[in-house]
């Protein structure tokens, strides 16, 4: 099946992106200062909102104006800001997760609560520079540190858990994701040119796959992995600008894209996301976007561009989705974006 959103024009280039769309005229506008910023763009119908943006502390926990100015004028730690976020991730209660490797941590946005919670800065295996995350359905948050060439797992609470990785088993963990029948943690090690498979409750290394090349099942620096509702494994390529497709086993079954900067083309993927319906999301550092595919990977939308506003990106790195929400993180822009679906995805 094939969801056909829009029609790209053939002049369309993603490397400018496009401007989100008006959802109402200035003065029929909401308090919600976001209500302008829709995708895709007229005449299409809009199915995708931004609902909320993040750069810290003061944003989720601020109750007024005034306390958010005192919260931003006032730091009590390092951690209050958001400075090179990297990847994004959600916990099974909806509770956003964001790694940050200038800040050496991982930080919690609890939007229920108006809380933000601060995990691995201390113990005795602090982390060091943690990229991707991936949560198991049990609520196990593993962070991947290529400082320590190890992937770190972090229960609700944030007390470290486990690890992953022993003396040279990983070069360069730049991601981490659990199976979903909760067995085993995939492990892409971008400069070991391979995804590492472990056992997720001894930490054993079972077994790994890839090489470096440009063939079908090698890989340029794999640098991003998920798992889509079949159970297959989804990993970004990055230097080959491409998302390739395996079983669980590692038989590579398919891929898409290539470097190019036209519609559907990549330039400097950097993670990739699969929601419950197939739908496939890749932000593109270069792009400054996010392209959504379709099940058959078909083009469906792009959401952002560069630039420092609202609904924009500077640097994008990581992308996660939940139900009918996504989240964007941009390290130069030091921002959490939450954007979501303004109609079912099916329609």
């Amino acid at each position: 099946m094939s969801y056909k959103w829009i029609a790209l024009p053939l002049s369309l280039v993603l490397l400018l992106g496009a401007a989100p769309a008006k959802a109402k005229d200035k003065e029929k506008q909401t308090e919600d200062p976001y209500a302008e910023y829709v995708w895709p763009p007229p005449p299409d119908q809009a199915r995708i909102k931004l609902e909320e943006v993040y750069s810290g502390r003061a944003d989720i926990e601020a109750e007024s104006k005034f306390k958010k100015f005192l919260i931003g004028a006032s730091p009590s730690s390092p951690y209050d800001n958001l400075q090179k976020p990297h990847a994004v991730d959600f916990d099974p209660e909806g509770r956003i997760l964001v790694t940050d490797w200038a800040s050496k941590a991982l930080l919690r946005f609890d939007r229920k609560e108006g809380k933000l919670d601060v995990f691995g800065t201390r113990g005795t295996l602090p982390l060091q520079q943690p990229l991707g995350i991936g949560v198991s359905a049990d609520g196990i948050i593993y962070v991947a540190d290529v400082g320590l060439k190890r992937v770190l797992a972090f229960d609700s609470e944030g007390k470290l858990v486990n690890t992953f990785g022993g003396e040279g088993e990983l070069e360069n963990p730049t991601d981490a994701e659990p199976s979903p029948d909760g067995t085993k943690l995939y492990v892409a090690d971008s400069k070991g040119q391979k995804i590492v498979i472990f056992d997720r409750k001894s930490a054993e290394r079972l077994s790994s796959f890839g090489s470096r090349g440009v063939d079908e099942g090698e890989f340029n620096f794999p640098t991003a992995l998920t798992f889509g509702p079949e159970g297959n494994l989804y990993v970004v390529d990055q230097l080959n600008a491409r998302v390739q497709v395996f079983a669980p086993d590692g038989e590579f079954l398919d891929l898409f894209g290539q470097l190019g900067t036209g519609a559907g083309s990549f330039t400097r993927p950097k993670d990739v996301a699969v929601d419950e319906v197939g739908f496939i999301y890749v932000v593109d550092n270069a792009f400054n976007n996010v392209q959504l595919f379709d099940i058959d990977f078909s083009l469906l939308t792009f959401v952002g561009r560069g630039g420092p506003g609202p609904g924009r990106f500077l640097g994008a790195s990581g992308v996660a989705v939940r139900g009918d929400e996504f989240a964007v993180v941009d390290q130069i822009g030091h921002r959490l974006q939450v954007f979501k679906f303004l109609v079912p995805k099916d329609k």
